[in-house]
């Protein structure tokens, strides 16, 4: 007999695989972002927030906080409180 929700565990561990095989494609664009010295504050906060959504699921965590570190630079405040938010994550 399977495990109940069996099934949902497979959908959902076939869901992080897809993901994580986005991750170059998310390195690459953080590399860009970085090495252009982007200033647009909406162009990374925008990659902030997804890969911030991505830190929830266990993924990207290392590519979150390089960004962070280079939009420190640009807007502490601004990363400030994506920090917070990491932080949140973190605690729960």
């Amino acid at each position: 007999m399977q495990e109940p929700f069996q099934d949902i565990k497979d959908l959902i561990h076939v869901f992080l695989e897809n993901i994580k095989q986005q991750l170059p494609f998310f390195e690459a664009e953080i590399a860009t972002l970085i090495a252009r010295k982007e200033k647009d504050a909406t162009v990374i906060e925008r990659q902030l927030d997804t890969l911030l959504s991505l830190t929830d699921l266990g993924i990207a965590d290392e590519l979150f906080i390089r960004l962070l570190e280079y939009y420190k630079s640009i807007d502490a405040e601004g990363a400030a409180f994506y920090w917070k938010e990491y932080d949140k994550e973190e605690e729960e």
